[in-house]
């Protein structure tokens, strides 16, 4: 994967900071992260996990990432991965949960994230 192509040349450079940073070993970290806070937590909105994942972040370690990337992550983690599926409805947006156990999400992440990177 080349970070350099995870940025429109328009973006500003903090969005570029965050594409250079975010490699797949990144996003795979913050797929496993979300999982962890679903887990923990419950059902929660996309906005929702991304205001705790910043709210957190510099906490725990996790990596630098733009503003946007964590929605990009938990649509990717429910359309492609198949580890998150709606639940619901909360103040207008969408509502998720982990498809299945825990376990099994951080396997099923490390599955796809090894297909892609083939």
């Amino acid at each position: 994967m080349n970070p350099h192509t995870l940025h429109h040349v328009d973006d500003p450079d903090t969005s570029r900071t965050a594409a250079i940073n975010l490699s797949g070993t990144a996003t795979e970290k913050v797929m496993h992260v979300l999982v962890d806070m679903l887990a923990e937590h419950g059902p929660m909105t996309p906005a929702e996990l991304e205001h705790r994942y910043f709210q957190n972040r510099e906490r725990w370690g996790w990596p630098v990432v733009a503003f946007y990337s964590i929605h990009r992550r938990v649509s990717q983690m429910k359309k492609h991965v198949g580890c998150l599926i709606a639940v619901g409805r909360r103040d207008g947006a969408q509502l998720l949960n982990l498809a299945d156990n825990p376990t099994q999400a951080h396997l099923d992440i490390s599955d796809y994230m090894r297909k892609d990177a083939a």
